[in-house]
Order: structure tokens, then C-alpha cells, then sequence
């Protein structure tokens, strides 16, 4: 049937296959798993399974004494003491912490925003080249950057003013050991509240774009707030149906993978945990990932993969017309 999500599975594994089996190069693996580690930095990925961190050492353990809750308050109280002690020294190393932070995250973004654009050229048009990949990407990366940025502040800024004032509410019950008190109550609400609000749409807007803006922004070549109507008109009108069923295949297969790259992990003594070495060792998976979104765009009745594939010289200048 049209729009079917089932369909694009098998259409997406069969195009794992074309892109690295058929024939098996090592050289395009390591290049096709340098763009998407690149397109992956910042962000969870299939390898991101770790260990809890568990304390060795000879420190000294003392028997805790009293409930839980009143060593909790001890703890409290003894933190508010050592920030209040030296103050001037926190505010500094925040300061320049928080200002580093902003300066790798922005890096980050920029480059993570060309290497995306170039991981869905190289699933639709069987190419690898990093180089004439990422000079034809600049425009359309930038786009890309801004509206991450965009979303990232906007809602980094408002999830941080809840905190605080979720935290501004609660803390005078926390201090005095009222943890269920009414003001500790309405902190835990909001907070609450703030993750249903901000968190959940925030992250339905990230996956539609990753999943549909993105190839649209290749396809049509063109910057975000229009790939975002586009994509309202065309695959979100009228496909409810049909996209529940997808993130729902997406959420299985997603879980399945999951459980399968972490056995795979604990085999291989966790070699594939290991940064870029791990996503060329799991590229057959990102692959599929990419493509799976773009086969079921395809069933929905957009065209994305070219018929005949396009030369190399029909799209060397992929840029805007002037």
C-alpha cells in the first residue's frame, strides 16, 4: 500500500547492500564512517552504551548514619556552606566553563550541520568525497546551523530558567528537610510540567528534521523554512496514519538495534565504543537509518532517489541560483 513504512525496511537494507557491499570497498567505509561520525558528534548514537561509573579506591567508607533523607539534608547544607565560602572562585570557573562549553558546542553544531547534508547525498547518490562534499554543503549548512542554534539556545534557555525556578521554589523546603513539603511540591510539578511542554516538542520537531527537512533541504535544494513547508504539505498532511506507523517500526527497530549493538559491545570488549573506529564497524547501521526515512518519504509518493543516478558533473554545483 502507499506510504507504507514495512515496505521501506526492506528497501532501505537493500540499499545498505548496493552502497557497501556491492562491491565491498574498505576505502569508502572509512570514508563514508568519517562523514558519519562527523554528522553524529554532539549527539547519541547506537555505540553510546557505557558502563556506570562505579568508584574504586582506597577512600575510606563511613557507616551512613541516620534515614537517607536526613543524610540527604546534610548534604545540602554543606554544599550551600562551601558555595557560599568561595563564591568568587565558582562564579569564575563557571564562567570560563560555561564559556568554553559555548564555543566547542558551536563548532560542533557547525560542522555536525555540513556533515548531515552530506550523509543523505551519499545514501541517495552513491557518493564519496568529503571534500567536494563539504564545499558543496557550505550554503545550505549554514542554514542547517541556524535554526539548531535556534532551537538549541531557545530551548536550553527556557529548560534553564524552569530549573531555577523550579529549583528557586523548592529549595527552602529542601534546606529544612520538608521534601514533600508544598513548595517542594509545586518545584517537582513544574519541572515536571517544563518536560512535557519543552522537552517532547522540542524533540518531535528535531526528529521530523532530521528525518524529513533534511532530505527535502538536498532534494530540492533549498534552506530550511522552506524544506519545513514542504514538508507540511507533503508528507505530514494527510499521512498521520502512516507516520505513527513509521516511528513505531522506527522505535522497535531502533530498540532491536539497540539491544544488538550491545551485546556486540560486551563481544568485542567494547571496541566498537571506540570514537570513529565504532562507526565505521556499525556504518551497515547508519546506513540503514538514513535510508530507511528516505524509502518511506518514497512511499509516500515524493521523489528522492534519482532514476537514473545523476552524474558526478549534472550536480557539482550544488548551490542556490543567483
Amino acid at each position: 500500500m502507499a506510504g507504507s513504512a514495512a515496505d521501506a525496511i526492506g528497501q532501505a537494507v537493500e540499499r545498505t547492500k548496493q552502497l557497501l557491499l556491492q562491491p565491498l570497498k574498505p576505502e569508502k567505509w572509512f570514508t563514508l564512517g568519517l562523514t558519519v561520525f562527523l554528522a553524529q558528534c554532539g549527539e547519541g548514537n547506537f555505540n553510546s552504551f557505557q558502563a556506570p561509573n562505579i568508584p574504586f579506591g582506597g577512600g575510606s567508607f563511613s557507616k551512613p548514619s541516620g534515614s537517607p533523607l536526613t543524610d540527604f539534608q546534610k548534604l545540602i547544607d554543606e554544599g550551600v556552606r562551601a558555595f557560599y565560602d568561595d563564591l568568587a572562585l565558582y562564579v569564575t570557573l563557571a564562567s570560563v566553563g560555561l564559556l568554553l562549553t559555548i564555543g566547542l558546542g558551536l563548532l560542533v553544531i557547525w560542522f555536525s550541520s555540513r556533515a548531515k547534508l552530506m550523509l543523505v547525498e551519499s545514501v541517495i547518490h552513491d557518493r564519496v568525497d568529503v571534500s567536494q562534499q563539504w564545499a558543496r554543503a557550505a550554503e545550505l549548512g549554514m542554514s542547517v546551523f541556524k535554526f539548531r542554534l535556534l532551537i538549541q539556545l531557545g530551548g536550553g534557555f527556557l529548560g534553564l530558567g524552569t530549573i531555577i525556578l523550579g529549583a528557586a521554589l523548592a529549595f527552602s523546603d529542601v534546606q529544612a528537610g520538608h521534601f514533600f513539603g508544598s513548595h517542594a511540591l509545586m518545584g517537582y510539578a513544574l519541572l515536571g510540567f517544563a518536560t512535557l511542554l519543552l522537552g517532547l516538542p522540542i524533540a518531535l520537531t528535531m526528529l521530523l528534521f532530521d528525518d524529513f527537512v533534511l532530505p527535502l533541504m538536498v532534494v530540492r535544494n533549498v534552506r530550511v523554512g522552506e524544506a519545513w513547508g514542504i514538508c507540511r504539505r507533503e508528507v505530514l498532511a494527510g499521512n498521520g496514519g502512516n507516520l505513527v506507523l513509521f516511528y513505531v517500526l522506527r522505535g522497535l527497530l531502533g530498540f532491536g538495534i539497540g539491544i544488538a549493538v550491545w551485546i556486540l559491545n560486551c563481544v568485542t570488549c567494547c571496541l566498537i565504543s571506540l570514537p570513529y573506529l565504532g562507526t565505521v564497524l556499525l556504518l551497515p547501521v547508519f546506513v540503514f537509518w538514513r535510508a530507511f526515512s528516505l524509502y518511506f518519504m518514497e512511499q509516500l509518493g515524493l521523489r528522492i532517489f534519482p532514476t537514473p543516478d545523476p552524474s558526478w558533473q549534472a550536480y557539482d554545483q550544488w548551490r542556490f541560483p543567483r
